[in-house]
């Protein structure tokens, strides 16, 4: 998914925020949270690319195509959980169950927009063990760097 609707989804999970628990900090945090985890994707671009900008590159968001590794490493349920178990006691609860959600949601709505990715993708320690090997990591159908883009079919122009 792209950034622009993890913020609409963070938007969405801050305001439920908001509305049980009344905590204007809490939502802020709830809605943070669900869309700068995507901050992880400089990460990979300068891992694939160095550090010289080239917005078009960094927009495709398949830097594994270019370095072979998908590091990720915000977009993990391990952190979630870390998350989860940090925020602990009752001043924390908006906190907690807010920004739990937030990157729940995030996690689950890329498991369900990025086809080419095993749910395991999305596990640190899944990565890790694989060694940030994009083949391994990725469906073997995901596309490739090294496997060109079919070229679409030219237009037939018909006149009656």
């Amino acid at each position: 998914m792209r950034t622009v609707g993890h913020i609409i989804t963070s938007a969405g999970v801050a305001g439920a925020s908001y509305i049980r628990y009344r905590s204007k900090p809490a939502a802020l945090a709830t809605f943070l949270a669900g869309w700068l985890i995507d901050l992880d994707h400089l990460f990979d671009y300068v891992k694939a690319h160095g550090w010289t900008p080239n917005w078009g590159k960094f927009s495709e968001a398949c830097h594994e195509e270019y370095s072979g590794k998908l590091y990720l490493p915000l977009h993990s349920y391990e952190l979630l959980a870390l998350f989860f178990f940090f925020f602990k006691g009752g001043k924390k609860q908006p906190y907690r169950i807010g920004i739990t959600l937030s990157i729940l949601t995030h996690l689950l709505l890329d498991q369900r927009c990025n086809p080419g990715r095993k749910s395991s993708t999305y596990f640190l320690a899944n990565r890790i063990r694989k060694r940030f090997n994009a083949h391994e990591i990725l469906h073997a159908n995901h596309r490739r760097l090294d496997t060109p883009l079919p070229l679409p079919l030219p237009r037939v122009h018909r006149t009656l």
